[in-house]
């Protein structure tokens, strides 16, 4: 077996373990669903609006396996996003800040018209500290987490320009969340903790043809299907009561005064069932290949039957959600030997998105421009960086307006890996 591929693994599930179980959020959006989902695509794909529907030969695009049949070099993909946020109430205002890694992803151009790809990358991630006061008690809120998802994907082309594909996902990750709460005239709070820890499997298939017209312009289009499946939620919760002691330094730390586990076998809540939505896309797209791409793409997801048996949340319904996305490149001159920001790829994207979630009768919609340049390294391989400024939520009905600014960076190394050696 291919050293470089065992080191490759290695890395993956070093990964596992470590860099993803670190990925970090701050929204109070995530609180909902299984988190605040994350974008599935490359960091190339988000400097053009999150469209994933342009196949390129020496990158691997991890949201429809169809392309992977396109594949002319190893390709190794990695990348890594910067986020500060302005999150805004109509009482006031506040800055956060997250980071954490976005995929790790392999491709394998295996035979002439097939390739494979796996990697790992964040599906959700929880991140938030709420509070909310009256004239009789005070909550506090806060939970961390992520979902995690592994992907094993082929392409295979059916025959020149007709391509299809299929992935295996499996998820798995834990949430925790904790309330706190303190009534008014009583000395001591009331903490509830839960754990969720999630698994499960999914499949989605893909469809992708390209067209050439004339001389060099070409015709693209996708189609990507993921049935609905269910991630299983095992979960426990503690209730403990809460009060400040004195510590060495001095000060008075909160601690836990009594503990007690809840029996939720007893109300049918220890193993329970969260469905993940089926969801379509389909985009097409024009361009004059190794210079320019238009192309636009609309996402429907079923998101309206999404439930949380285990956790009940007064205000908030969920509708069906959709997200349009509408980018290009594009490349002065790929070949030029004179100059090298004649090689560079300049991106460009729009996003609408409708997450489905509504709150207080207030639709929850998320907004996003972005652009960025893809920097030649060697050979085929770049190193892509890319500025995106939106906003999601609103500040009707007492809700949150998050103005969000990311630094996404993302590298593709290219390699021959499986090559016959000829002798002469």
């Amino acid at each position: 077996m291919n050293r470089r591929f065992i080191v490759f693994i290695t890395a993956l599930f070093t990964a596992t373990c470590g860099v993803f179980a670190q990925q970090t959020a701050e929204s109070p959006y995530s609180y909902y669903g299984v988190g605040e989902r994350n974008f599935g695509g490359i960091a190339e794909e988000s400097a053009m609006g999150g469209m994933t529907i342009y196949a390129d030969s020496t990158r691997v695009n991890m949201t429809n396996p169809a392309t992977l049949s396109g594949l002319k070099y190893t390709a190794f993909g990695a990348g890594y996003t910067l986020q500060r946020k302005n999150i805004v109430t109509n009482a006031t205002s506040f800055n956060a800040k997250a980071s954490g890694f976005d995929y790790l992803a392999l491709g394998l151009p295996i035979a002439k018209g097939f390739g494979l790809s796996l990697g790992l990358q964040p599906y959700s991630t929880v991140g938030y500290k709420l509070k909310n006061s009256s004239a009789s008690k005070v909550n506090q809120f806060e939970g961390s987490g992520n979902v995690n998802r592994f992907f094993l994907s082929a392409g295979f082309r059916i025959f020149e320009g007709l391509n299809v594909g299929a992935s295996f996902r499996y998820h798995f990750g834990a949430i925790e969340m904790t309330d706190l709460e303190q009534q008014s005239g009583i000395q001591f709070y009331t903490q509830e903790a839960s754990k969720s820890t999630l698994k499960g499997a999914s499949v989605n298939f893909g469809l992708y043809l390209e067209q050439t017209l004339r001389h060099r312009l070409r015709l693209y289009s996708s189609l990507v299907f993921t049935p609905e499946s269910k991630l299983s939620s095992e979960n426990e919760r503690t209730i403990s009561t809460l009060g400040y002691a004195s510590s060495n330094s001095g000060n008075p730390v909160l601690t836990v005064r009594d503990s007690q586990k809840k029996d939720l076998a007893a109300l049918g809540l220890e193993k329970t069932k969260l469905v993940m939505p089926t969801e379509v896309s389909f985009g097409l797209g024009i361009g004059e290949h190794q210079q320019w791409f238009l192309g636009a793409q609309y996402t429907y997801a079923n998101t309206k039957d999404f439930s949380n048996p285990f956790l009940t949340t007064n205000g908030v319904t969920y509708n069906n959600g959709y997200r349009l996305s509408v980018g290009g490149f594009w490349v002065p001159n790929y070949n030029s030997i004179s100059s090298y920001w004649s090689r560079v790829t300049y991106r460009i994207g729009l996003r609408y998105e409708d997450t489905g979630i509504v709150l207080n009768g207030e639709k929850i919609n998320d907004f996003g421009t972005s652009f960025g340049v893809s920097l030649p390294v060697k050979g085929f391989s770049n190193v892509t960086a890319v500025f995106e400024y939106g906003s999601k939520g609103t500040k009707a009905g007492n809700l949150v307006k998050e103005n969000y600014y990311n630094l996404k960076i993302g590298f593709t190394l290219n390699d021959k890996w499986f090559q016959r050696t000829k002798y002469q």
